[in-house]
């Protein structure tokens, strides 16, 4: 195998960390977060030779990493393994109160948008976390830009909604 030969190197350790942060905004169980990471890159691995060609790689990834989350949140199901974000450990880290209350902020404001449905999810974490255009965001969830906006309008409404009744992020 010759990866550095080929580029796949510096294509995995660039977007690797960057599906891991959108399939985070939408999944709270690290280890299907790690399986779908995982299979997102060994599906571009297996498919490089398409995949290096592609002028916009990000919405091949993030549409084949949301499928490879699906994907892991069903086996994890049918294996009886929660992944409701409420069963999971507290992983505070070190630091001070405002350490802790800006991670509590960002936790809740997570936690909201795991609570939305499956293709507003998918458009706000795709906006606020990767700042893509609506045309990208379209392409990757395989709708109309139209159909971003409206997704993005309901879960701006939602998660007002649900952070307000929630207490709210600062």
């Amino acid at each position: 195998m010759q990866l550095e030969a080929d580029g796949f190197s510096d294509f995995f350790l660039h977007w690797e960390p960057q599906v891991r942060r959108y399939l985070i905004w939408l999944e709270g169980d690290r280890a299907v977060i790690d399986d779908a990471a995982q299979e997102t890159m060994i599906s571009a691995y297996r498919y490089w030779e398409k995949v290096k060609d592609l002028e916009k790689p990000s919405a091949w990834l993030f549409k084949v990493a949301g499928q490879r989350l699906s994907d892991a949140q069903e086996a994890r199901g049918r294996a009886g393994v929660s992944t409701d974000p409420q069963d999971f450990p507290d992983t505070a880290s070190p630091g001070g109160a405002d350490e802790y209350a800006l991670r509590d902020d960002r936790l809740a404001i997570l936690d909201a948008v795991r609570k939305l449905p499956p293709q507003q999810a998918a458009a706000i974490a795709l906006q606020i976390q990767h700042d893509l255009p609506l045309d990208e965001i379209a392409d990757i969830m395989s709708v109309s830009t139209g159909s971003v906006k409206t997704h993005l309008h309901h879960a701006r409404k939602a998660l007002k909604s649900l952070l307000v009744a929630d207490g709210g992020a600062r």
